[in-house]
């Protein structure tokens, strides 16, 4: 019979100094959910376990817990088939009553302190009714079955509980500001709530059991709402916002110094495939842009550029509400892109990949064109042979491999990064504790790096004990904002222990 190691966290604070790992033996059956493999271990090895369960349903939520360091119900997480071990913790953030039963008391204090339920100052005489059309818009929000898993597993939850209502908050005051027979200002009472503390990593919507988009539906239509109403943004991203409207990027740097770093390579402004520069890259990382030139002419492969024409993607206006702006910035680049006859846009940049793959289309349809991240290009010139790569001295390295957010959760690249550092000679690579759709947050998104910085690099110290762990040296990854925030959260600790640097780099100094 095919056996499961279960180890479960156990704790009874009324008895125990501290909690303890104990492991079972369960038997492996087809399509075996968590819940089962705990009912066995009640019911065969120890009848004092204690955990939560009650519809078996994944309705109620009150069965979640942490599987392999990832929230969710119990009775809907199913282990794999050929799993050997697992472990299973209880909620992070919530005080252990028993084993993996938490104390939600406090997080429903704080939850019903908001009122979520539909607000009138007076009962009215007849049924109030809502078109199809609004019911629409908030219908996903209105699915959570408050698990909690969303709280246990968001980076900022864990950094300043007192000062973030969480998601499953967000997604409340979100859904309430769309139903017009409520009449509280739940605008207010989000930004009262901490809404401009969400990174909006999607950690959120990678556990959640209903796959609600709190990033997306809530947060962001949350802070747009404030900017429609007058409320002015945080002073930083008041900065960030009018540099992006008056130089095109948010670093104040002047349009034309955006292109400087092009004048050597002498690259068309039309061409099938065109590259997508970004703003962090051209201005604050030239490095980063000229090495994907180099790996292109490695691959004699054209490549064209907007040079002085290309706009921010404005991915940081859509994350702290300025969808107007957004969408001024987003249909001119769209259309200069058509008017290049680009067949294929690439880009560099995690922010920028998920502007292009996801928001834009989101906003206007499908462009006509395919986006692709640099990873996905190296990842198949390498297979084919198109790219091929020497042993360098500065590659005979350990290296951990950061997913940044908007390039996993958001684009759901997980596999090519890692496939082209295992092609690069020398490179030896390991996972940290959280990786792919688990990856922890750097703490840099959703504009916390611009107005909280010192929330950035908190939550980034978290992400380095991870790297410390892996016993790496350097620290890769294909964002610039991780990779800038990361650097300051080593800096922020007082370590210069780890090197911190981009795919796209290693690649080119591999270039035979």
């Amino acid at each position: 019979m095919t056996t499961v190691r279960v180890k479960v966290l156990r704790f009874d604070p009324s008895t125990e100094a501290a909690p303890h790992f104990e492991e079972y033996l369960v038997p492996y059956t087809e399509k075996m959910r968590v819940l089962d493999a705990l009912n066995y271990i009640h019911e065969h090895h120890d009848g004092s376990l204690a955990y939560r369960w009650v519809c078996r349903a994944a309705q109620c939520g009150s069965c979640t817990v942490m599987v392999d360091g990832k929230p969710g119900p119990a009775c809907k997480t199913e282990i794999p088939a050929g799993t050997e071990a697992i472990t299973i913790e209880p909620l992070r953030t919530f005080p252990v009553i028993k084993d993996l039963v938490v104390d939600t008391d406090r997080a429903y204090s704080r939850f019903e302190a908001i009122q979520p339920y539909v607000q009138r100052p007076e009962v009215n005489a007849r049924p109030e009714l809502m078109l199809p059309g609004e019911v629409e818009e908030i219908k996903s929000l209105r699915s959570c079955i408050e698990c909690f898993a969303c709280l246990s597993a968001c980076p900022v939850v864990n950094e300043i509980q007192e000062e973030y209502l969480g998601p499953m908050g967000m997604r409340k005051l979100a859904e309430l500001s769309q139903d017009r027979r409520d009449t509280q200002d739940r605008v207010a009472m989000a930004l009262a709530s901490g809404m401009y503390n969400c990174t909006t990593c999607k950690n959120c919507w990678a556990v959640c059991p209903q796959e609600i988009k709190v990033p997306e539906k809530a947060v962001e239509k949350l802070r747009a709402m404030a900017l429609r109403k007058g409320v002015p943004p945080l002073p930083p991203h008041k900065v960030a916002i009018a540099s992006i409207r008056n130089y095109w990027n948010p670093w104040m740097a002047p349009r034309a110094q955006r292109a400087r770093w092009a004048k050597p390579y002498e690259l068309p402004t039309k061409c099938e495939t065109m590259f997508f520069a970004g703003c962090s890259p051209s201005l604050l990382k030239q490095n980063l842009v000229e090495s994907v030139v180099r790996i292109f002419r490695a691959m004699d492969e054209p490549i064209g550029y907007l040079g002085k024409e290309e706009r921010c993607c404005s991915s940081p206006l859509l994350r702290v509400g300025e969808v107007t702006m957004f969408e001024e910035m987003a249909k001119a680049n769209i259309e200069n892109m058509r008017k290049a006859g680009a067949k294929r846009v690439v880009v560099t940049c995690a922010g920028c990949y998920k502007a292009w793959k996801e928001d834009y289309p989101e906003h206007f349809g499908e462009p006509g064109f395919e986006v692709l991240h640099i990873s996905q290009i190296l990842e198949g010139a390498i297979a084919s042979g198109r790219l091929r790569l020497k042993a360098v001295p500065e590659n005979e390295v350990t290296i951990t491999y950061h997913d940044p957010c908007h390039l996993g959760r958001a684009g759901g690249i997980y596999d090519a990064p890692r496939n082209v550092l295992r092609a690069v000679p020398g490179i030896s690579l390991r996972e940290m504790s959280r990786n792919r759709e688990n990856s922890a947050c750097c703490g840099s998104g959703g504009g916390v790096k611009t107005a909280r910085p010192n929330l950035a690099t908190s939550i980034g110290a978290r992400r380095l004990d991870m790297v410390k762990e892996t016993n790496a040296q350097e620290v890769v990854s294909c964002c610039p904002w991780c990779e800038q925030n990361i650097e300051d959260s080593i800096k922020s600790a007082g370590s210069g222990e780890w090197k911190v640097r981009d795919l796209v780099d290693i690649v080119c100094a591999a270039l035979e």
